[in-house]
């Protein structure tokens, strides 16, 4: 289990306390709902104990695997009680909290603890960023479904669509081949596709590019890509800078590896784009990383010189953006073999061309 894991890599005196999230599912493999009552999940050396509201107990009970004490409280008792039976189990005096805590419930869980408090932050993304073999099959399995949703949206999209109802289709096509839910949903049409984060609207399709951004989840693992289509004939502009993004793609793609600082991925493909003259144009990170989140680390960027780990997980997406006109953004998960990164997609990175008719 990878609580046993978890628990080899705490120091004696520290203990984690995790909220409802991605953090507590990695370590519990579930995550119960996070609502206004407290919820933690203490770990320590001594053990595992989780410390609900006896109105969603019984869930817990039947998903967390055995190992796991529970500290249960009812609404009209509040937490606090429950909190300090829980705690008295841990002789750490360093609680590391995670960011999925709120505030007011770490404030309680301060009041009870002799010790500090800190951010379990660090710690869980030096254990999350290095997925093993099941993590890595479930985002291959969560990028599939992805593939067939980006078909799906290929397919369905003519001119006088709005972006919301191809969104829609997008969402629908996630649900038929077995996610979990979608991530998120990005359709940006014509000049949308200059706003490298664009909600979708009843804007309709006409001539013109269409961005698509998109990701599910699927046994709590998401999936991420960004591919470019058009309707009518692509312009001469629109594919010079759709070919300079995929050399910037291809460029990051040799140059990732496990022990390449981060930076240097985003380094490989900022350089193609500054000589193709467009450098100002290209506005974020290269990547992030993803695994239970969409976006967790490693971040892909300028600045972070952490050795990229073997089987990490992350993306590759270099984009140009042209504020009036339109952008290009193109997108891979990739995962940090030994060899090299493997591309979890098979949609190709062409743009998709669309007849008007």
């Amino acid at each position: 289990m990878r609580i046993h894991t978890i628990q080899d890599k705490l120091a004696n005196d520290t203990v984690l306390a995790l909220a409802p999230g991605d953090d507590f599912r990695y370590a519990a493999e579930w995550s119960p709902l996070g609502d206004e009552r407290l919820t933690f999940l203490l770990v320590g050396k001594e053990g595992a104990r989780l410390v609900i509201a006896s109105v969603n107990a019984e869930e817990a009970v039947a998903h967390l695997p055995d190992g796991f004490s529970i500290a249960r409280f009812s609404d009209d008792e509040g937490p606090v009680t429950a909190l300090k039976d829980a705690v008295k189990n841990f002789h750490g005096s360093r609680f590391l909290v995670s960011d999925d805590a709120r505030f007011a419930h770490a404030q309680i869980l301060a009041d009870v603890v002799e010790g500090s408090l800190g951010l379990a932050s660090t710690m869980m993304a030096e254990l999350r960023m290095q997925k093993d073999e099941e993590e890595i099959r479930l985002l291959a399995e969560s990028q599939r479904i992805n593939d067939l949703a980006m078909q799906a949206g290929y397919e369905a999209m003519r001119p006088g669509m709005t972006e919301l109802e191809l969104a829609d289709v997008v969402r629908r096509a996630f649900i038929a081949h077995g996610a979990d839910r979608e991530a998120f949903i990005i359709v940006a049409a014509g000049a949308h596709s200059a706003l490298p984060h664009h909600t979708p609207t009843d804007t309709k399709l006409e001539e013109g590019p269409v961005l698509f951004d998109i990701g599910c989840y699927y046994h709590g693992y998401a999936s991420d890509m960004t591919r470019v289509a058009y309707l009518g004939t692509p312009s001469q502009k629109f594919r010079q800078v759709h070919q300079l993004v995929e050399q910037a793609v291809q460029s990051a793609h040799r140059t990732a590896r496990p022990g390449v600082p981060a930076e240097e991925v985003d380094r490989a493909a900022r350089r193609v784009i500054d000589q193709g003259g467009y450098g100002p144009q290209f506005v974020h990170r290269v990547g992030h990383g993803i695994g239970l989140s969409v976006h967790e680390p490693p971040s892909v960027m300028e600045g972070n010189t952490l050795p990229l780990p073997v089987n990490a997980a992350f993306s590759i997406e270099p984009g140009i953006y042209l504020p009036g006109e339109f952008g290009v953004r193109l997108e891979e998960v990739v995962v940090n073999r030994p060899g090299g990164a493997q591309i979890l997609s098979q949609v190709p990175r062409d743009i998709f061309v669309k007849s008007l008719k």
